[in-house]
Formats: structure tokens, C-alpha cells, sequence
């Protein structure tokens, strides 16, 4: 049987919360009669639990480090760098890295820099550690727990917690055939009263609810009718 894939990939989303056309679209689906599945799903603790395992460890100046990205509420990614016991951590916009930033621990100055995609670190002494972003999107991704929709699309799907407004949430994270990753950033907020839908494959539509605690994959048949699909942003890999 030929398998019916739709995505919307868009380069980028203009908002992390859906407007007015979405809902219209969204209400919609939920006027049909079919019934949403549980088809599996994992304690939000569990998640945030193992984020730390697809990080980058690396030590300057003595103290272990871990490294990783994580998305504002317009899904930008901001490079953190966190200390890997305890607290402490410091997280800056990809983009402001061009111009340099400073990080402070422990009596610790580090000066950090991003250029052509690398973050360099140089600690004491002239020591120095570089950290390919790209590299921490490869991380994620094969470090994360995974989810396959309809024998179609792999996502892996880690947590998520915004820079400066601290909000929940999760990402999913594919890998696409062009060399690119496509992700999206989902608050929980957006999901604790109905699902989210993030694709369509023979007329299922596929996507994610947070309820008691724990994020839930979730179908639901649909008609012929083209539903909504979230956008995505993409990120060159490798």
C-alpha cells in the first residue's frame, strides 16, 4: 500500500502558538466523530531526566561541563553550558554568541564565542574546548527517546524549558532526506487540553498531549479532508 505522507515544512514558524486560521482548522478535525488513541507515551520526569544524557561533557579549567541547545517561545536555539552537578548554568541566542559572551562559576571566567557554527570556550591558561552546535542537534536526536508514526517518520523527543520565561515543553526533532533536521517546539500549556498534531500518514493523523504528568503520542483517524499541519524550522546537519 503506497503510503500518503503530508508535512508542512516551513524554514520558519512566525509563532510558537497557533493563530487564528490553525484553531479554525484544529476545531474542525475535533468536529469529527472519530475517537483520539493512546498509542504510547512517557512520564514528563522520566524526559527531563535523561536530557542530561544527550548533552556534550567537556571540561575546562578543571570542572566537567555539559553543553546543549534549547528554544525560545519563537524557536530560536540558545547554546547553554551548565555545570554537569548542581547549578549554575548560563544559556545565550545562538546569534548573540557572534559577539562573544562571558561565563562565570566557581571563580571560573570563561569567554565564549560562536563562529562558523562552532562555539569556542577559552578558559585559564589559554585552554580552550570546541563545541560544533550542529554537533549538540546530533546529540539530541540520537541520544533522545524515539517515536515512529505510522511506520513512516521517526521524531526523537526530548523537554524542552525556554530560556528567560522558563516555559515547559517539548521538542520533536526528524531527520529529513534532503540532509536537514525539522523540529518544532510544543509548550505544554498549548497540549494539556488537546492534542497537537504533527503529521498525517494514510489518513491517521499523529501527535502529542500532555496529561497526568506524562506526554502522551496520540491518533486519530481523519477524512479526506486536508487537515493543518504546525510548521517546522530546519537545521543543517552534520
Amino acid at each position: 500500500m503506497k503510503i500518503l505522507l503530508m508535512l508542512l515544512l516551513a524554514a520558519a514558524p512566525a509563532r510558537a502558538e497557533w493563530g487564528r486560521a490553525e484553531r479554525t482548522a484544529a476545531a474542525g478535525l475535533f468536529d469529527e466523530r472519530a475517537e483520539i488513541s493512546v498509542i504510547g507515551g512517557a512520564p514528563l520526569t522520566g524526559l527531563l531526566a535523561a536530557r542530561d544524557k544527550a548533552c556534550q561533557p567537556l571540561a575546562v579549567g578543571g570542572i566537567n561541563f555539559l553543553a546543549t541547545v534549547v528554544f525560545d517561545a519563537e524557536w530560536n536555539s540558545w547554546f547553554v553550558l551548565k555545570p554537569a552537578r548542581g547549578l549554575g548554568g548560563g544559556a545565550w541566542k545562538e546569534t548573540d554568541l557572534r559577539l562573544g559572551a562571558v561565563y562565570r562559576y566557581g571563580g571560573l571566567e570563561l569567554r565564549l564565542l560562536e563562529k562558523d557554527g562552532v562555539v569556542e570556550i577559552l578558559g585559564p591558561g589559554e585552554e580552550r574546548a570546541a563545541v560544533p552546535v550542529n554537533g549538540l542537534f546530533d546529540r539530541l536526536y540520537d541520544d533522545s527517546l524515539k517515536i515512529t508514526f505510522g511506520g513512516a517518520v521517526t521524531y526523537s523527543v526530548f523537554r524542552n524549558l525556554a530560556p528567560l520565561s522558563e516555559e515547559e515543553g517539548t521538542v520533536t526533532l526528524r531527520r529529513g532526506s534532503d540532509g536537514l533536521y525539522y523540529y518544532s517546539v510544543t509548550p505544554d500549556s498549548l497540549v494539556a487540553v488537546a492534542p497537537r498534531w504533527l503529521l498525517a500518514v494514510n489518513g491517521v493523523l499523529y501527535g502529542l498531549r500532555v496529561e497526568d504528568a506524562s506526554l502522551l503520542f496520540v491518533s486519530k483517524p481523519i477524512g479526506p479532508a486536508k487537515p493543518f499541519f504546525p510548521a517546522e524550522r530546519s537545521r543543517r546537519r552534520g
